[in-house]
């Protein structure tokens, strides 16, 4: 299967130019004081899990590209609590994004976000993989959450 030309991360880089420009053109602020530089744990949080994951598929030298075949099934570290560790890393800095810029506006990019990683890749990838590795990944689905 040959991979889109678009990746997840080039629409989580997209959403982020997107959430700056909106928080930096529309300013209406949501947190009193310094309350929005709670968006730096989020932003940590989904770095760590996000780089864990990678640094995952890196040690079972298995394929990062979405949508390509896989060798091997990681289900351990962070996949132990998400089937998909990277995903939820980028909404998490998303989140995170969101809170730094202080304002309404940032949130709404989150949401489209989501849906074209849920729709266009998870749903997709969960297919590939069932062919790729069977009945493993069928019980790994079942005890697994997609997200969280």
């Amino acid at each position: 299967m040959t991979p889109p030309k678009i990746l997840p991360p080039h629409y989580f880089f997209l959403a982020l130019i997107t959430m700056s420009a909106l928080g930096y053109f529309i300013e209406q602020p949501l947190l009193p004081g310094m309350w929005y530089l709670i968006g730096i744990a989020p932003i940590i949080l989904g770095l760590t899990i996000a780089g864990g994951a990678a640094w995952q598929f890196s040690r079972a030298e298995t394929n990062i590209i979405p949508l390509t075949e896989s060798t091997t099934l990681v289900t351990g570290g962070m996949f132990t609590i998400t089937r998909n560790p990277m995903y939820v890393g980028m909404v998490s800095v998303l989140v995170g994004t969101a809170l730094l810029l202080n304002d309404l506006w940032p949130w709404l990019v989150i949401v489209p976000f989501w849906f074209v990683i849920r729709l266009g890749f998870v749903r997709p990838e969960e297919t590939l993989m069932e062919v790729t590795f069977g009945e493993p990944y069928v019980e790994y689905k079942a005890n697994v959450r997609r997200w969280l």
